[in-house]
């Protein structure tokens, strides 16, 4: 299926709705796209992961390095809206620990 990409920005959020399948593929589209988002200035960024079905290793290290850059540059990047084989590829790893977004921390629903 591939991977399809729409961001829109609202109260000073960046938000980044993926639909598809994150992997070897697909990952560096993604990479791209946040880290000219946090380059750009915006310093609050939420990746929306409710329409994708799948997250291999390289969309894990994209996540990663995208929230480590972040986090260089004084800016927060979570991830939100993860469930089945994704939200357990996230807990089993322990990136959930600091990717996703807990409820009342001010990210995206």
């Amino acid at each position: 299926m591939g991977l399809a990409l729409q961001t829109t920005r609202q109260d000073g959020r960046a938000t980044i709705a993926a639909r598809g399948s994150i992997d070897l593929h697909s990952s560096d589209e993604l990479r791209s796209r946040l880290t000219e988002l946090v380059d750009a200035g915006e310093r609050d960024v939420v990746v929306d992961l409710t329409a994708v079905d799948f997250c291999d290793s390289s969309g894990l290290n994209v996540l990663v390095r995208a929230y480590k850059h972040a986090r260089a540059q004084n800016a927060t990047l979570t991830v939100t809206g993860a469930y089945g084989r994704v939200e357990n590829v996230l807990r089993t790893t322990g990136l959930d620990r600091f990717l996703i977004a807990e409820a009342g921390d001010g990210a995206a629903p």
